[in-house]
């Protein structure tokens, strides 16, 4: 069953992750402006020439890495991470992220890695503030 947040569907985010993003929204209605969702960064699996097509068009459109959110905030674009209790391995995620969405989309305005989350690990809180990256616990 798909989820919806004010007839935007989040189908690709967990129950939980889609709850935080409607909370942080329902708490911070204009904080993002042109908001995208499931944004596809990344190369793709290639499979070899003999496997069937289908195959290969399935995997092209399920193996490439999907950012949760991609939003605008004071000129600059910020790549949005939903995660029910973050831990230090969102880090990656984030970091990943953003350094794709450079590369595939070539953006000319600041690209930003931001947190949302309803818990944040105490260790995972020290590198967030240490190297400047935004987050939110809702």
């Amino acid at each position: 069953m798909s989820i919806f947040y004010k007839d935007q569907r989040l189908s690709h985010m967990s129950k939980g992750d889609a709850y935080l993003w409607s909370k942080f929204n329902d708490k911070y209605p204009d904080f993002f402006t042109n908001v995208k969702y499931n944004i596809r960064v990344g190369n793709a699996v290639s499979l070899p020439k003999d496997y069937p097509e289908w195959l290969k068009v399935s995997a092209y459109a399920l193996s490439r890495k999907r950012i949760d959110v991609v939003a605008n905030r004071f000129k600059k674009i910020y790549i949005i991470e939903v995660r029910v209790n973050a831990k230090p391995d969102v880090l990656g995620t984030l970091i990943n992220y953003k350094q794709l969405y450079e590369v595939f989309y070539k953006p000319i305005i600041p690209v930003i890695p931001f947190l949302i989350s309803n818990f944040i690990d105490t260790d995972l809180l020290i590198t967030l503030q240490t190297h400047r990256i935004p987050h939110f616990v809702v």
